[in-house]
C-alpha cells in the first residue's frame, strides 16, 4: 500500500543511508548549498520510519551495509512510497550495478565530486516529475494518449489495436517514464516469472509496440534501449 506525503518543507528532501558517517556529509555538502534539506537516517528502521511519515523526494543508499541488503532495503521503502532511489556504491562491478537497478533509478560510484552527485539528484528529480501525471488516469502529448482507466491507447487521434501483452508492457513502461526496466524485470512483469530469460520475445513486442506507436520506429521517441540492461520511457518534451 502506497502512503501519501505528509504536509512537505518547501525544499526538496533526499534521506540517505549507509553504513559509512561521511556519506551523509558529502551528500549534505553536494545539496544543501543547492537548497535541498538532506535528512540522514541512522538504521534501515529508522529510513522506512521516515518514508511512512512523510515520504522524501529522494531516498540515497548504500548498495551494502551492515543490517542487511541495499535491493532488499529499496524494495521495502517502495512498498511504502514511490520515491526515486539512487544507489551510491563502492562497488564499480557490472552485476553490482544491474542488480542495484532492479530497483533504483540510478548508480554513482563511490568516489565521486560533488557537483556530479547533485547533476544526478537533479536530473532523476526531473525524470519523477512526469511520474505524478502519468500515473494519473492518463498520459497524454500532442501525439500518444495512453488512457490506463480505460485501456486504450491512441496516436495522432486513431486508437491504436494492441494486443494485451502489448497494452500491458506499454503501459508499465509509460507509469514510470524515465526509468530503466531491465531485460528480466519487463519478461517476469508483463509475462511471468518463467519468461525471465527470454530476451528475443521481449525484442520482438518492443519491436512491434514500436512500429504501432513511434513517429519513426527506427529511431524511437517513446520506448528508449538501453544497451545492455533493458527500456525505458520517455515522455514527449
Amino acid at each position: 500500500m502506497h502512503v501519501a506525503s505528509l504536509d512537505r518543507p518547501s525544499r526538496r528532501t533526499v534521506l540517505v543511508l549507509g553504513d559509512d558517517p561521511r556519506l551523509g556529509r558529502l551528500v549534505k555538502l553536494a545539496l544543501e548549498p543547492a537548497g535541498y534539506l538532506v535528512r540522514v537516517a541512522a538504521s534501515p528502521a529508522e529510513a522506512l520510519a521516515l518514508t511512512a511519515e512523510g515520504a522524501p523526494d529522494l531516498i540515497a543508499l548504500e548498495l551494502h551495509y551492515r543490517e542487511g541488503d541495499g535491493v532488499a532495503l529499496c524494495e521495502r521503502l517502495r512498498e511504502l512510497a514511490d520515491v526515486p532511489v539512487i544507489f551510491l556504491s563502492a562497488a564499480d562491478d557490472d552485476a553490482s550495478k544491474v542488480r542495484a537497478l532492479r530497483c533504483g533509478d540510478d548508480y554513482l560510484t563511490r568516489p565521486f565530486s560533488l557537483a556530479e552527485l547533485q547533476a544526478r539528484v537533479a536530473a532523476i528529480l526531473r525524470r519523477a516529475h512526469p511520474c505524478l501525471e502519468v500515473r494519473g488516469p492518463a498520459y497524454r502529448d500532442a501525439l500518444l494518449t495512453i488512457d490506463f482507466q480505460r485501456r486504450v491507447v491512441s496516436f495522432a487521434g486513431v486508437t491504436v489495436n494492441l494486443t494485451p501483452t502489448e497494452y500491458r508492457l506499454l503501459s508499465l513502461l509509460a507509469r514510470y517514464p524515465g526509468r530503466i526496466f531491465l531485460h528480466e524485470e519487463l519478461l517476469a512483469r508483463v509475462w511471468g516469472d518463467g519468461y525471465r530469460e527470454d530476451s528475443h520475445l521481449l525484442r520482438l513486442h518492443i519491436a512491434n509496440l514500436r512500429k504501432k506507436i513511434e513517429p519513426d520506429p527506427a529511431h524511437p521517441r517513446y520506448i528508449r534501449t538501453h544497451r545492455g540492461l533493458g527500456y525505458s520511457f520517455a515522455p514527449a518534451s
